[in-house]
Parts: structure tokens; sequence; C-alpha cells
């Protein structure tokens, strides 16, 4: 939907924002009404919220029921900000990091659906999500932050969550998913990976993951925020960026994000990393700890095939895997890990002694470290 009247902007792009993010970013109050979204009309004085957002298959749109108005985002912009046509795309094309259009691009956007296969040489670059688009959700108000604030000093908790860049973000009605960003040495934005959690202190899931997550790369080039056909690079490890600001510190490399931040919050002394899944242990993706000292704390359910891959590391960095889960939980929670047990003990002086004698913050690790053990007597 590229016109020749505004060739720097990028339509097709611009008309697929989702409506109900183009509304919040306005600073319109939405919330959830059925499967739609409403908020107060700005094309009439509307005491009580009346115009509809449409976002789902092959609608993008706004409607409101008592004036008439049937609007796409770009109108809905210009009525917002008093604008004009062009001022609003600019707007929306900075807001959602939308790149503007040279000749060229133009040209070969035209073409895209009809173009032959790429050969391997023509393949594009891996694209990075705009690290503009996840500072803007850095905050302590999703659902896992405000678990932690109950379990530690909130003064740490804002300060695990400018470090590691947690933010929140609303997804399915909900508006507290937690962000967990994957940003690599370089302070590239690989992904971004959101989870719902359970915030009830009094609830037998407190803290525990209660809906499905997801990865906002895909779900972003799925609502136009970023390019549909664009390869993005492969998710890194998460406080993969910590690594140079703490060139000294012995890292903790653990399964989940979860883990690297209650880990984080639990034990400071110590960096804490995750690989992001059981597969993660991958030369590839463990590049950056090259020569760092490594303590591994697998999931219970993990601490095998951690340690056999590891073992084949051993010419990367000095790995020692300490199966802390094993020794911890009830026997048959197989997926048992670090974060349930502070959880489970609510963070207790009993809790803090065991986690530091397992983890030897106390010995000397020059000497404990001696290609992967088990243990480090």
């Amino acid at each position: 939907m590229k016109t020749d009247a505004h060739p720097q902007y990028d339509l097709e792009r611009i008309y697929a924002i989702s409506i109900v993010e183009v509304a919040r970013r306005l600073g319109l109050n939405v919330r959830r009404s059925g499967v739609n979204y409403v908020t107060n009309c700005p094309w009439h004085d509307d005491a009580n919220p009346s115009l509809v957002l449409y976002r789902r298959t092959g609608e993008n749109h706004c409607h409101c029921f008592v004036c008439g108005h049937d609007h796409k985002v770009i109108r809905l912009t210009m009525q917002v900000l008093n604008t004009d046509f062009l001022e609003a795309c600019k707007w929306l094309s900075a807001e959602f990091c939308i790149p503007t259009l040279d000749g060229r691009t133009i040209h070969q956007a035209k073409r895209r659906l009809i173009q032959k296969p790429l050969t391997e040489e023509e393949q594009p670059d891996y694209m990075y999500i705009p690290t503009e688009m996840a500072d803007r959700m850095v905050t302590a108000e999703d659902g896992l932050t405000r678990c932690l604030m109950h379990l530690f000093n909130p003064e740490a908790v804002k300060w695990m969550v400018e470090e590691y860049r947690v933010g929140c973000y609303a997804f399915g009605g909900l508006d507290d998913y937690t962000t967990f960003p994957s940003i690599d040495s370089q302070g590239r934005v690989t992904n971004i990976k959101i989870q719902h959690y359970d915030s009830n202190p009094e609830s037998p899931t407190f803290c525990h993951c209660d809906k499905t997550p997801y990865m906002l790369g895909k779900i972003w080039q799925n609502d136009g925020l970023l390019p549909r056909d664009a390869a993005l690079k492969p998710a890194c490890m998460f406080g993969e960026h910590l690594l140079s600001k703490y060139p000294t510190q012995t890292v903790v490399l653990v399964e989940s994000p979860k883990n690297a931040i209650v880990g984080s919050l639990a034990c400071p002394e110590m960096l804490w990393i995750a690989a992001g899944n059981k597969t993660g242990i991958r030369r590839e993706r463990m590049m950056p700890l090259a020569g760092r000292n490594v303590i591994v704390m697998p999931d219970r359910d993990a601490i095998g095939q951690w340690t056999k891959d590891v073992a084949e590391l051993s010419d990367l960095a000095n790995f020692t895997v300490r199966p802390f889960s094993l020794h911890t939980g009830g026997a048959d929670d197989k997926h048992f890990d670090v974060a349930d047990f502070v959880i489970g003990e609510r963070w207790t002086e009993i809790g803090k002694a065991f986690l530091a004698f397992f983890l030897g913050i106390l010995s000397v690790f020059s000497g404990c470290f001696s290609g992967v053990s088990e243990s480090c007597e």
C-alpha cells in the first residue's frame, strides 16, 4: 500500500501496526471489552468509552458507535495529535521504529512477492530488535517483579530490573506479562521472551508461570511492527550483555531467565546468566563465556545432559557442575530448580545459608576450578 504521493513512508507496515498499541502510545485509556478493546472517542466529547478497537484477523481499525467515525491507525493518530497525514506517518514511523524508504527499497518492496528465491549469497543479514523497543518496556510493574517484591528488598529488585532490562507487556487481555530481553555482548536485542506469572502471594502457584510463553519478535512481525520477511537473529544467553560489565565475577549458568533473576537477588556476589532452555548448552551460544569461571546449575531434569554438554566445552571455559536441585525440593519434582528453592523457602536465613554453602561463596575459586566436576570439596 505504498503510494507515489508519499513514497518515503512504508504505509503497508504503518497500516499493519496494531491499532490497540497505537491507541496506548497516544495516551488513550484502553481497556478490554470481550474480544475487542474500547477507549474514549477523540472525535466527540465521550464520557463513556464508545470507540471500539478491532484487532483480529482481517481487521485493524476503530469504530465509534456514537458518532459513527470509522478509521485506521493514521487517521486516529491525526485526530489525537491534531496533525496532518505526513506528520502522523512521521510520528508512527518513529514511535514504532519503521524506517523510511528510498527509491530502491520501494522498488524492491513492490517486487517482493514475485521475486525468485534468494541464493545463499543474497540472503539478508539477521535483523535485531531495535533497542528502544525493549527499553520502552523496562519497568517494575510486571507480574514476576511484583512477586519478587514480596521476597527481597524492593530496591534490590529495582536494581535487578535495570541490570537485566526486565519489563512489562500487555498481551492476551493481561497487562502484566514479564519481558525477558536477550541482549548480546554487543548490546543488540536478539529477541524478547514474555511470560505471565501468578503474583498472588496466597496462591499455591505464586511466582510460577501460569500462561504459555511467547517470543515478541514473532508477535511483532505478525503485527507489522517488525518486517515480516526478516530473519531474526537466534536468541543469545539471557544476561549476556552483563559479561563485559562484570569481567571478573564468577558466572552461574542456569536454564531460565527467571532462575537468573532470582539467583542474582539471592546471591548478588556472582553473575547469573541463563542459557534459555535445556538445549542451550551449545558452543556457538557459549562463546561469550570463553575464559570465565562458570558454575553450572541445571534444573533437576537436565543434570545429566548439562554435565555431558559442558564436558565437551572444557577447552572454552572453566565449568564446574553443581547439581543444587538434586539435593533440594521434593523427590518427585523433576523440574525443580534454584528459583523453586528460593521461592519455597520464602528466602529465610536457613535458605540463604544453604545456598551460600552450596555455591561455595566463601571458598577461593581459583583453587576450585579444574575442568568439569560435580563438586568443589
